[in-house]
C-alpha cells in the first residue's frame, strides 16, 4: 500500500506542491538540512521509520529535479531522518522491544538516548550545510491557491501517525483521501487511480518478496548458530566496556542477519541480557545500544526495508544510497565515543 500511495499522491501533484513550499521559503544551504529535520521530526512524532520514507522521498525526488541537491544524498538524508525517530520515539518498535527485553523503563532509556541522538543530529545537520552549494540558483514557482489542498493527504498521514493509527489503515486512508482530492479538485479520474495502484503495487512487490526470502534465510542461519553463540557468551572474561561492545555488535549482526531492527532486538535480547546482568551494565544502557546499532545497522542494510522501499520510490539503487546516510554512520561514531567515555568514567569512580 505505501508503493500506491507514493504514486497516487505523485500524480496529484502532493510532492510537487510541498517542494514548490520549501524551495519558496528555505535558502539553498538549509534545504537539506530542511529534509533531514523534517523527516527526523515526522518519525519521532508517528514513532516508524517506513511512513516517513514514504511520505518524504517522493518530496526529496521532487527537490532533487529543482537542482536543489542531488538525487541520491536527497533520497539517503531521508532515510537518516527516519532513523532518528525510529531510534527515538517513545512509541517506536525498537524503543518498545529494546526496553521490553532488557526489562527497563522508556524514560531512562531515552535520557542517554536523546543526548546521543541530539550531538549526532547536530553534527550531521552542520556536515549537510555545510556540503550544499549556497550559490546554485534554483528556480521557483508561484503556487496557486487551491494547489496547497494537495498537502492534505501528508498531513493527514502525520496526524493519523500521532494517533497511533496502524500503519496500513493511515495509508489505506490516505489513498482514498488523495483519490477524492484529485478528482474532485483536479483532472484525475478513476482510471487513472486504478492504474496508479497497480504501478504502485508492483513498484513494492519485488522488495517485499525479496526481503522475506532474505529474512528467511537469515533467520534459519542464526537457529543453527545460536546455542554456540550463549555458550560463548557464558565463557567470556571481558571488562564491562567490552560487554557493552559486544552488546552493540550483536544487535548489528541480528540485524544484518534478519533485516529487521525490531526482530533483531527481540531475538538478541536474551543474550544482551545475561551480558548486561553479568557485567553489572544497568538495563537502560542494554537497551540502548540494542536500539541505537539495530536502527543504524538497518538504515545502511542494502536489503533492508527502508533503503529497499526509498530505493524504488526514488529509482535509484539501495545500493547507491548506504554510503551517503550519514546520520547513521555518525551515530554509531558518537555512541561508540560514549561508550569509551563511560568506561573510563566507571573505572575512574572504582
Amino acid at each position: 500500500f505505501s508503493g500506491a500511495f507514493s504514486v497516487v499522491t505523485k500524480s496529484i501533484g502532493s510532492a510537487n506542491t510541498v517542494a514548490d513550499l520549501i524551495l519558496n521559503f528555505l535558502p539553498a544551504r538549509l534545504l537539506l538540512p530542511g529534509v533531514f529535520l523534517a523527516s527526523a521530526f515526522i518519525s519521532t512524532a508517528i514513532g516508524t521509520s517506513m511512513g516517513v520514507v514514504v511520505l518524504m522521498v517522493p518530496i526529496a525526488f521532487n527537490l532533487a529535479k529543482s537542482g536543489a541537491f542531488g538525487l541520491e544524498i536527497g533520497t539517503a538524508t531521508v532515510v537518516g531522518g527516519a532513523v532518528f525517530g525510529d531510534n527515538l520515539s517513545m512509541i517506536s518498535d525498537t524503543t518498545i522491544a529494546s526496553v521490553s527485553s532488557q526489562g527497563a523503563t522508556i524514560k531512562d532509556k531515552l535520557k542517554v538516548n536523546s543526548k546521543v541522538a541530539f550531538v549526532a543530529s547536530i553534527i550531521t545537520l552542520v556536515y549537510l550545510a555545510i556540503m550544499a552549494d549556497s550559490t546554485k540558483i534554483i528556480p521557483t514557482s508561484n503556487l496557486a491557491y487551491l494547489s496547497v489542498i494537495k498537502i492534505i493527504p501528508y498531513i493527514s498521514l502525520i496526524i493519523m501517525g500521532l494517533f497511533e493509527v496502524t500503519t496500513l489503515v493511515t495509508i489505506t486512508i490516505n489513498i482514498i483521501v488523495a483519490s477524492i482530492l484529485g478528482m474532485t479538485f483536479f483532472d484525475y479520474t478513476i482510471i487513472q487511480l486504478s492504474h496508479d495502484i497497480y504501478d504502485g503495487f508492483k513498484k513494492v512487490n519485488e522488495i517485499v518478496i525479496f526481503a522475506l526470502f532474505i529474512g528467511g534465510l537469515s533467520h534459519i542461519m542464526y537457529k543453527q548458530g545460536q546455542k554456540a553463540l550463549h555458550k560463548l557468551i557464558d565463557e567470556s572474561n571481558i571488562t564491562k566496556t567490552k560487554a557493552e561492545f559486544v552488546i552493540a555488535g550483536i544487535a548489528s549482526m541480528f540485524t544484518v542477519l534478519v533485516a529487521n531492527n525490531t526482530i533483531a532486538i527481540l531475538l538478541s535480547g536474551d543474550i544482551a541480557k545475561r551480558l548486561a546482568q553479568k557485567h553489572n551494565i544497568p538495563s537502560y544502557r542494554s537497551a540502548y545500544l540494542l536500539d541505537i546499532f539495530a536502527c543504524v545497522t538497518k538504515g545502511i542494510l542494502p536489503y533492508g526495508s527502508q533503503l529497499l522501499l526509498a530505493g524504488s520510490i526514488a529509482s535509484v539503487s539501495p545500493i547507491s544510497l548506504l554510503t551517503q546516510v550519514y546520520y547513521c554512520f555518525i551515530l554509531a561514531a558518537v555512541t561508540v565515543g560514549e561508550i569509551i567515555i563511560n568506561g573510563r568514567r566507571c573505572a575512574a569512580t572504582t
